[in-house]
Formats: C-alpha cells, structure tokens, sequence
C-alpha cells in the first residue's frame, strides 16, 4: 500500500470554503482530510511526505469542452494566433508566419501547409484571408488556414482546383463559399459545413509513433494548466482510434471523456462501442453524443432571434446568421439520443439555437415520458436570454459558458451584437436561478487555460479593456466550482472527481497563490506548480 501525506499549505477542497490542514491518500485514492495531528497518526514509515512550502492544493481542473483528440494530429501545425497566445494580428503577419512554417520545415512544393488559429478580430480591416492572400504565400503548395473557431477558414486556389470547386458549385447545407465580389468565383473563404466537413477532411495524415508523440506533448501541455480531466467533444473514428492506440501503449495519463459527433452516429459507429459512465479500468470513456445547431458569433455565423449589428459587411440588416439542420433533424437526433439513455453535447452559441434546443429537447422527452437524469449540456451558450436559464433548470440541462469571449472577442461582440454584447456568458444570473454551470476553453480554438478563464468569469474585461456588465461578474469561489466540483458533476463523475474528499480519486493541482486570497488584479500571475493524477505527478514545472 502507498501513501502520501500532503501538508504545510492551504488545501481548498471545493466540498467546502474552509481550508483543510491535511490530505492522506492511499493507492490513488483519498484516505483522509481533516487536521495534521490526526493525519500524522495515520501514517507510517513508507508514507511519502509532499510538503506544499505554503503553496496552494485543489481538486484536478476538470475541462469540460475540449477537442484533444481532434488536436493531436494538429499540434504541429503553424499558430497563427494574435497575441497574447501568438504574434499574427495582421494578414501580413499571417502570410509571414506560414512562409516561415515552409522554410523552416523544408516543406516540398506539392506539400501541404496548415496554419491554425487566425482571429479576424484583431485585424485592423477585421477581413478573412482568400486565395488571393494564400497565393502569395505560395502557389505550388496546398495551403489551409483555420479561423480560431475552428468554424471558418481559407484555402488557396491550388486546394480548389483539387476539390473541383468553381463557380458552379452550390453551398453545401449549413456552410457557404466565399465568393469574388460581383461574381460567383470562389475566393477561397469557407464556412461552417464547407470548411469543417470539407476542408478539414483535407488535414495531411501523421504516422502511428507521430501521432502517440504528440499524445504525450499534448497531455503535458493540458496538465501545465492544472488539467486531470479533459474531453474530446466531436469524436470521429480516426480519433477514436488515437486514443485506443495510446491507451494499449499505455500513454494516457489524463482522463478522457469522448463524445462522437452526428456524422458518426448515424454511420454507426456506436455498434462498436459502449457508452458508459465507467472507465472499466482505462483512462478514456465515451460519455454521450455531440451535435452541432449553429456557428459562432465573433464569425457572424451563430443563429440569432434579432439581427446582427449592421457592420456593412454585405450580410444586410436583417441578418440572423444561420441554423445547420431543420428542427425535424434536430428532433430525430435527440429523441433517438434520449430514448437510448446518452447525454448529448449540442453546440448553441445564438439564442436562436438554443432556442431549437430546448424546444426540440423538450418535445422529444415528453413524446418520450422520460425522466432519467442525462444532464444534457448546452455547449459555450454565448447569447442566452433570461428566460433560456430558467428553461435549463426545468430540463436539467448544464449550460458550460466560454466566458473567455469576454476576453478574446468581447470587443467584435460589442461591434456585431451592440448592448446582448455585455450579457455573453451570463454567469451570475445563472448562478442566482440555481443552474449549475461550467467552463471552458474549447481547445484548441485557445489554450487550455484554467487560470486565465477564471480571470474571465471574475473580470468580465475585453483585450481593449472595456469593462462588460458588473451585473454577470462571479466570485473567484464559484469560479473555480465550475472547473472543479461543477464539472465533476457534469460528467456525472462528481461521485469520485471535482473536490478534495474521502473516498475520491487524488487528482490535485498545485499553485503558487491561493486564488481566494490575493485580489483579482494578482489572478494572471497564478502558477501552476504541480499537477497530479491518481497521486502520480503529471507535470512539474
């Protein structure tokens, strides 16, 4: 039997807001937490003793909305991210972080060349790459850039011509081509379906022993923010097959909860597998199924109740954005997904969408006089009416907010949606009808980044330092319930994950600041120390 005794620092449990002295564990598990006289009468020889030197322990960050398995074969990929992640905040700058991905790699004409990340919002015509730009990066190599969203993108004109894409070819059904002003020539820009079906299906291919190294860089990459918990929130089979690699190799450190997208579902790829709350005894579970109802609103896409703010962009000032399937679609999928028992994740971030959701969610479980509790999640929910919430409460549905968009596109929603630009991600409201709620990063669309999400929730301020709403702002407390506790809870884990408590696994994270006793000012300097899985440290810094 091992153990390990953790002491001499704070030790937030997220059972409750006092501090505990001690924690025991013992084989991966919580033994004890109470004081350190009693803890030390529970050990013996062979106890480890982890000396926190003043520093702080809590529960594992558990992230709730994730695409790792999506990001392994991406991780080499050129970022293109305007800072604070990256250095591209003009198309200049684009262009000339793609020619040096070329350079640097050697990469042969006739190659393919991806860059992931672009964010339109920083650049100071706030336009989308075409082909026009790509080309002149290169024209004899294939050449993809990803929107940050990972909804968005543009390709050159040597990737058209390989997918046969011309003036005649019509927008598939929830996508759109960019066209030529005044023509009906393709300029490279897609959206939605065009891009994320079509484009990223393109994406070149790693070798097995590739694609299990970036498996341990990525997971390091996770546990350096303090991550024990993660997800991959649109599964596909290539994916899947990743992740059952890595685990016969026994690579998977992290837990990995997964979540096959509609295209998968109705190609059966449920036949093979079995969705379940257990891990039986591996790092990875399928936890339910995904579906996708809109885009989202920094690219203008998420489907709205009210028009976008007319930025004379050539959209009109009746522009809603766009739904992806009719609600007949939508019903079939979530009656099919309730009536076998799975917890879906469905992609809203409009109130539009989320309006589809709940009424199509609702009608399918009374038609189905079903009561189980699933805790469906609405994923990112960005412009969310009162009254929605309440609709959540009565479904027992889990909102899981990308409050970084307060951060990273505040300023463009404060441009495309006017005064619903102060109440995206509308936390404390939320919390006062009794919703349970969590959040998130959705990487790889920005970094995993716990600490600069709970800054977010508590700070409500955009990159240009405009201050949203007070009035949605929560407490640094609740913050971290919704990474910890609250994201245990969603996936329905909170039995053995989410706190700091006898019985349940050690998935701790270590900081050097207590977050609950340094002012909102100090929360960006926050370090992540340590980061430990089942008592097995996973990262160190």
């Amino acid at each position: 039997m091992t153990k390990t005794l953790y002491k001499n620092g704070t030790i937030l449990t997220m059972a409750q807001e006092e501090s505990a002295e001690a924690v025991l564990v013992e084989n991966g598990k919580i033994a004890y937490v109470g004081s350190i006289e009693k803890a030390e009468t529970l050990v013996d020889e062979n106890t480890e003793i982890k000396d926190l030197q003043g520093n702080t322990l809590l529960p594992g960050f558990i992230d709730p909305h994730s695409h790792f398995f999506y990001y392994v074969p991406a991780f080499g990929y050129r970022n293109l991210s305007p800072s604070p992640i990256g250095k591209v905040n003009t198309i200049e700058d684009l262009k000339n972080e793609m020619r040096e991905h070329i350079k640097v790699n050697n990469i042969p004409k006739g190659g393919w060349v991806i860059g992931m990340g672009y964010d339109t919002a920083g650049f100071e015509d706030q336009r989308h790459p075409n082909k026009f730009d790509l080309d002149d990066i290169s024209d004899e190599h294939y050449i993809i850039v990803a929107h940050a969203s990972n909804h968005l993108g543009a390709i050159n004109s040597k990737v058209l011509e390989h997918l046969k894409i011309d003036e005649n070819s019509k927008d598939p059904q929830g996508g759109l081509y960019g066209r030529v002003e005044g023509t009906n020539e393709p300029n490279g820009y897609m959206e939605e379906t065009a891009f994320m079906t079509e484009i990223m299906a393109l994406f070149p291919k790693l070798g097995t022993d590739e694609l299990m190294e970036n498996v341990l860089k990525l997971q390091e990459y996770y546990a350096s923010f303090g991550i024990t918990t993660t997800q991959d929130g649109m599964l596909d089979q290539a994916r899947m097959d990743i992740a059952i690699e890595a685990e016969k190799r026994d690579l998977l450190k992290l837990d990995f909860v997964l979540y096959p997208g509609k295209p998968e579902v109705e190609n059966n790829m449920l036949d093979n597998y079995t969705i379940s709350k257990d891990y039986d005894g591996k790092h990875y579970r399928l936890g339910g199924v995904k579906l996708f109802l809109d885009g989202s609103p920094q690219g203008r896409t998420a489907w709205l109740t009210e028009a976008y703010e007319d930025i004379n962009n050539g959209q009109g000032s009746d522009y809603k954005g766009y739904p992806i399937f009719s609600d007949e679609v939508v019903y079939d999928y979530l009656k099919y997904s309730i009536e076998n028992g799975y917890q879906v994740l469905t992609h809203v971030n409009g109130d539009a969408a989320i309006d589809q959701l709940l009424n199509m969610y609702d009608k399918a479980r009374k038609d189905l006089n079903f009561k189980e509790d699933l805790r469906p999640v609405a994923i990112h929910s960005q412009i969310t009416r009162d009254e929605q919430i309440d609709r959540y409460k009565e479904l027992g549905m889990i909102p899981s907010y990308f409050v970084d968009h307060t951060f990273f596109w505040g300023d463009t929603h404060i441009q495309n949606l006017g005064e619903r630009a102060q109440r995206i991600s509308p936390l404390k409201t939320t919390k006062e009808k009794g919703v349970r709620f969590t959040l998130h990063q959705d990487t790889p669309v920005i970094p995993p980044n716990m600490i600069r999400t709970i800054n977010s929730a508590v700070s409500r301020a955009t990159k240009n330092g405009v201050n949203l709403t007070d009035e949605e702002k929560i407490t640094v407390y609740d913050a971290l319930k919704a990474i910890t506790i609250d994201g245990a809870y969603q996936y329905h884990e909170e039995d053995r994950k989410g706190s700091i408590e006898v019985g349940k696994l050690a998935d701790f994270v270590i900081l050097d600041k207590n977050p609950l006793s340094i002012s909102n000012d100090e929360i960006l300097d926050i370090q992540v120390l340590e980061t430990i899985k089942e008592d097995m440290v996973v990262f160190s810094k």
